[in-house]
């Protein structure tokens, strides 16, 4: 069994900080919490990209209790700097964070790649091009027996009732790409909500990926729920996706949802399935 964590928009610079002292505890392994083998972060790690945000964040990664890999959001982009936008988008992030904007983490059992979504051409919406798939296919495709997991800040799928212009500019193109390369689950944050899902568009006659989206899991800016973050449990031929929810004062389960493998699709176990 492994345990991968999915944190996303921590938003230093509006960051509660007892939550995320909490989370760090909880990471941890207090309350009896098992370690993760990998902790994904998927973007917006500050509020407005400023210096003393990306090194609030830095202090985070680095006191975190597992291997990390982390790609950026559109607030990791100066807003209103139009020089830096424009020019230099991601120069305070790769400085301070990391300068791999396609992060590869490989254990034995998985390997998780990183998109970067999030560009200085626009304000909030993100873009993933047929190339970028392309290269990240290429690394998943050289580790054929393990669990792939694509991390990026846009989703991906959205859930119900969810304008379309806010999934991710290109996941038409991208998706058939990684589905061929064997992605099981790609996680994503942005919308500060959090959800799995059992979409019919992810299905084909070989393949179905789980779609994984977080919340924010630190930041006061939240949108009608709880900070949060999501645990993957990996067990053989099953997917387990938690839901860990802030109640004061600490974390506590929220739903979950079961996958289980059969001939190369992810499908949700009945019980799950019926509630």
């Amino acid at each position: 069994m492994k345990v991968v964590v999915h944190l996303s928009d921590p938003h230093f610079g509006t960051e509660d900080p007892v939550v995320a002292a909490a989370l760090l505890d909880e990471l941890g392994g207090a309350g009896g919490q098992p370690t993760p083998a990998l902790i994904v972060i998927s973007g917006d790690l500050t509020q407005r990209a400023k210096d003393e945000q990306f090194r609030a964040a830095r202090a985070f990664l680095d006191a975190l209790p597992a291997p990390h890999l982390v790609v950026p959001g559109n607030h990791d982009i100066p807003l209103y700097d139009l020089w830096s936008r424009f020019a230099h988008p991601l120069r305070r992030y790769r400085a301070l964070i990391s300068d791999e904007l396609m992060p590869c983490h490989v254990d034995d059992e998985l390997v998780a790649v990183g998109l970067t979504t999030a560009h200085g051409l626009t304000v909030k919406d993100g873009k993933v091009t047929a190339a970028q798939a392309e290269v990240a296919a290429a690394l998943l495709a050289a580790h054929p027996d393990r669990f792939k997991i694509v991390v990026a800040h846009h989703p991906f799928v959205l859930p119900a009732g969810r304008p379309a212009r806010e999934r991710v500019d290109g996941a038409e193109v991208a998706t058939p790409i990684l589905r061929d390369a064997g992605v099981e689950v790609i996680c994503s944050g942005h919308l500060h909500v959090a959800y799995a899902s059992d979409t019919a568009g992810f299905r084909d006659q070989t393949r179905e990926i789980v779609a994984v989206h977080a919340g924010t899991c630190m930041s006061t800016r939240l949108r009608g729920e709880p900070n949060g973050y999501n645990r993957l449990i990996l067990d053989g031929d099953l997917l387990t996706i938690q839901q860990r929810r802030w109640a004061w004062p600490g974390f506590v389960d929220g739903p979950h949802k079961r996958y289980r493998r059969d001939d190369g699709h992810w499908l949700l176990t009945r019980e799950d399935a019926a509630a």
